[in-house]
């Protein structure tokens, strides 16, 4: 039967701890990839679609909503997880110089929801023409599935999107950033979620979030501009979130039932350390008396060789030979009488 050290113990008990963080991190990492491939299957098919009805006007059209499945089946991409809500579209194409001059308003009158880009607004790297995309995912109340709020906020609208496309002639519709050299761009949400103590308390909570498209978290967040807009610095991906009410205090009752389970728990971890500390020490004193002996019986080795005999279950060392001869002293009996 093997026997288990307390090194080997601790070896083993190290290794399934890498090994089960090696296999979170392992699925973090996937769903991530999954996160990104969504979005970017959504702003694919969502910019394909604008380049067709882009072809023969330079006004805002507004893309019907779509379903997320039609959207991640068109561009080819079967493993879209947000399949159970659809996305809303707006784009415009606009030149460089008239973007530069006018700048673009990207708001339709139906709906508060758009965009508005100022005067003095580029595009990085430059392009002659370019396509603005607003898109609003409408994924189980307000793009949850794609996009995480920041930890003690809430989404309060659905996320949007403010891309851009390089449309010039012999391009691919590669993106490109905007970017404003005057005036920040406002991006407008409508059907703000505030909780019931809605007014300018709940309204003060509300904060604007900038999210990473290719993992879908949130990376910073800032004011409100206004009690509807959020002033961005150029294309991204944007929400609103509102702080959390702090949770109830806990009820007597389950206070004492954490208490009792906290209890039983300390108790059974106080009787375990115990026991192993009891364990741990036996072994220390049995190793130590066993070494003790191996250390004496060596030195008796290494001196003159002595026979052994057993006494009551023990061996003992013995002589074979008396080592100094008797003599006579004075006052010993006369030689005859020995």
């Amino acid at each position: 039967m093997p026997i288990h050290t307390p090194s080997s113990l601790s070896f083993s008990l190290l290794l399934l701890a890498f090994l089960s963080s090696s296999s979170s991190s392992a699925a973090q990492n996937h769903s991530r990839a999954a996160i990104a491939t969504n979005i970017s299957a959504l702003e694919a098919a969502v910019r394909d679609r604008a380049f067709e009805m882009l072809r023969r006007t330079n006004r805002l059209v507004a893309i019907a909503p779509l379903p997320a499945d039609q959207l991640s089946s068109s561009n080819g991409s079967g493993g879209c997880a947000a399949a159970d809500g659809e996305v809303e579209a707006s784009a415009v194409r606009v030149r460089s110089s008239s973007l530069f001059a006018d700048g673009v308003n990207g708001t339709a009158p139906a709906d508060t929801a758009g965009f508005t880009v100022p005067p003095r607004v580029v595009p990085a790297p430059f392009a002659h023409r370019v396509d603005v995309v607003f898109l609003r995912f409408l994924l189980l109340g307000g793009g949850g599935s794609l996009f995480a709020a920041p930890e003690g906020y809430a989404l309060a609208a659905p996320v949007v999107a403010l891309l851009a496309y390089d449309v010039s002639s012999g391009n691919n519709g590669s993106e490109v950033a905007l970017r404003a050299l005057g005036d920040p761009v406002r991006v407008h949400f409508a059907n703000l979620s505030l909780p019931s103590s809605s007014s300018s308390n709940a309204t003060g909570t509300a904060r604007c979030v900038t999210f990473e498209a290719a993992s879908g978290k949130p990376v910073a967040t800032h004011a409100m501009a206004s009690a509807t807009e959020c002033a961005v610095t150029g294309t991204g991906h944007y929400g609103v979130a509102v702080r959390l009410p702090p949770p109830p205090p806990p009820s007597p009752s389950t206070v004492k039932e954490r208490w009792w389970a906290w209890t039983v728990v300390a108790g059974a971890g106080g009787v375990v350390a115990v026991s192993f500390l009891a364990v741990t020490v036996a072994a220390a004193i049995r190793w130590s008396r066993r070494r003790r002996r191996e250390e004496m019986e060596l030195r008796a080795m290494a001196g003159e060789d002595l026979g052994r005999m057993a006494v009551r279950g023990s061996r003992m060392p013995t002589a074979k030979m008396v080592r100094t001869r008797p003599e006579l002293e004075e006052g010993s009996p006369l030689p005859w009488r020995r």
